[in-house]
């Protein structure tokens, strides 16, 4: 009976032992699994060397770092989704996005520009930049300090094409056209086109004259650069709209090898899950062609138009940077020039109070300033977009109501504008940015 005592407190001594160091490793090896571990590189814009020094920390935590003195750095951290601010002296501050799309963070700082005394300067800050009582501005485009113009008089079928400057003074114009254009058109390569219904032209400046060349099919066109939005010296970015819409994805195809990469996909969850919850949107979603009923008609406008509206996202080339504007998740996902991910940054439009986001964005291309809109009661109002912290910063109220086709150059906002003297009126705009 002793000896069955003995034994039996050996069997309990043993398994207490036993537990004493099993379930504290087990516990420590499940707390690990929610650390998620973080590296990269902070580099700087202009020279490309890595910044040695640099601090990273988490809001709201203890968790931080400090880069070496190659630009290297990394940590753990168990709070996702968190905000990763990155700061150095003499440089701006960054803030990152960190959840679970990559682990892997390339971020480059600029050097803070030196802040000098105001100056005022009184100027016009509106002026028509296109108005003519005799034509009427069908669509306009700006590239390399020009000013590309749609035009027309009295009739689409009577439109001529006219280049000017940015004083204003007109540097090159075409013949009238045989054909009704409907829109200019950019590829992601840089050249402007005239696209018809069914045809495009590539518009080609030689002195004071502008001449339509390579014209080709809208099919064939649209097969090889609609769905190309951008490019670098090593990556042709293309576009996939999939869903009626609801769903975009954004791949990167390398102009050598000719690989193809996923960068992200940008999708409207809320309108997705609605849509599998209701067979009959499906249905109609699946129908192209309006229906020929007046009242299937509406209703089949309603689910294309209004319910079911698509996601609007951006590819744009940046500064060093490859951007995409996720709207549905207010969100910049950041890449190099190769495609790699190198970080995400949150926008803080709920901070913003003039009225509904448009969701447009638009690019300086001589600054690479980053601008949105919001609308009210028709006012049209300019923010730029701090890329460093997502914060929304107000530049000015457009004086004309329901603008149309706004783009920012050289610190002026043009936009399209219809006058209320007669029907064939709209006429080009342009506003000082504050």
């Amino acid at each position: 009976m002793i000896g069955l005592k003995t034994s039996l407190a050996k069997e309990i001594i043993y398994i207490c032992c036993f537990c004493a160091v099993v379930f504290p490793w087990t516990d420590s090896a499940m707390a690990q699994q929610h650390h998620r571990f973080y590296y990269g590189t902070v580099t700087e814009e202009g020279t490309k060397r890595g910044l040695s020094g640099v601090n990273l920390f988490i809001e709201g935590t203890s968790i931080g770092t400090v880069s070496d003195k190659t630009g290297a750095f990394s940590f753990f951290t168990d709070v996702i989704p968190a905000t990763l601010t990155v700061s150095f002296v003499g440089f701006e501050s960054k803030l990152a996005l960190l959840d679970e799309t990559s682990f892997q963070l390339s971020i480059y700082l600029r050097r803070k520009a030196v802040e000098l005394n105001e100056v005022e300067i009184k100027a016009n800050l509106l002026e028509p930049f296109f108005k003519d009582d005799h034509y009427a501005v069908l669509d306009f485009d700006i590239d390399s300090n020009l000013v590309w113009t749609l035009v027309f008089r009295q009739r689409i079928s009577k439109a001529e094409l006219i280049c000017k400057n940015l004083s204003g003074d007109t540097v090159a114009l075409s013949e009238q056209f045989s054909f009704k254009p409907v829109n200019i058109f950019r590829d992601c390569i840089g050249n402007l086109h005239i696209l018809t219904r069914d045809s495009g032209f590539q518009i080609f400046r030689s002195g004071n004259r502008i001449q339509l060349i390579h014209p080709v099919k809208l099919k064939k066109f649209e097969d090889i650069l609609k769905n190309c939005v951008a490019s670098t010296s090593e990556v042709l970015f293309f576009r996939k709209i999939t869903e009626h819409g609801l769903s975009v994805e954004y791949f990167g195809v390398n102009r050598k090898t000719m690989m193809q990469q996923t960068l992200s996909r940008v999708e409207d969850e809320e309108k997705l899950k609605m849509k599998r919850r209701n067979s009959d949107d499906a249905y109609l979603l699946m129908s192209a062609r309006p229906p020929e009923s007046r009242n299937d008609f509406v209703t089949w406008n309603y689910v294309h138009k209004i319910l079911y509206r698509p996601v609007k996202a951006m590819l744009y080339q940046i500064g060093l940077y490859t951007c995409i504007f996720n709207n549905p998740e207010r969100q910049v996902e950041f890449y190099d020039h190769a495609g790699n991910f190198s970080y995400k940054l949150s926008l803080q439009i709920e901070k913003v109070n003039d009225g509904r986001w448009t969701q447009d964005i638009e690019i300086d291309k001589t600054s690479d300033k980053v601008y949105t809109t919001f609308l009210r009661n028709g006012v049209c109002t300019v923010y730029e977009i701090n890329l460093n912290n997502g914060v929304m910063i107000k530049q000015l109220s457009l004086q004309h109501a329901y603008p149309e086709k706004i783009r920012i150059y050289n610190g002026w906002v043009y936009y399209l504008y219809d006058l209320s003297s007669d029907a064939d009126n709209k006429m080009l705009f342009r506003q000082k940015l504050q």
